[in-house]
């Protein structure tokens, strides 16, 4: 058998065989190497997703304390400016924050917004009034 390898065609031929097969046996070596590489990425990948998804859901608890806080602080503005006098109340709001305003009358009792907006000027009694019911000027 080692006679046949010493012809030229015999040697060409092995030697073509040899190198079919190790191209065959590192070409799975790589794709076996590649998969796992992949699965690896895929790993790191999700990691990094449940990470990612863990720190959204603290921003979106801090949000809802923040909103919460907020809603606090309007509600309180809300009692302040029920419990005041009805004339200096229609003086203030008119100057704050339209948007605040708006709110703030619509959360007070029916009875302690009409006394207010009905002292404030015709101009601003329209606005709140129209504001309150959801049309814009």
């Amino acid at each position: 058998m080692l006679k046949i390898l010493h012809t030229p065609i015999a040697f060409i031929m092995f030697a073509i065989l040899s190198m079919f097969l190790f191209n065959a046996f590192f070409a799975g070596v790589a794709n076996v190497y590649g998969a796992s590489a992949k699965k690896e990425e895929v790993k790191v990948l999700k990691i990094q997703i449940k990470s990612e998804l863990e720190e959204l859901k603290k921003i979106e608890v801090k949000i809802h304390q923040i909103k919460l806080a907020q809603q606090a602080r309007v509600n309180n503005l809300v009692m302040l400016y029920s419990s005041m006098d009805p004339g200096k109340a229609a003086g203030i709001l008119p100057l704050i924050d339209k948007n605040i305003a708006v709110y703030i009358l619509s959360h007070m009792s029916p009875r302690v917004a009409s006394a207010i907006i009905s002292r404030m000027p015709t101009k601003e009694a329209v606005f709140f009034t129209d504001s309150i019911a959801g049309r814009s000027n």
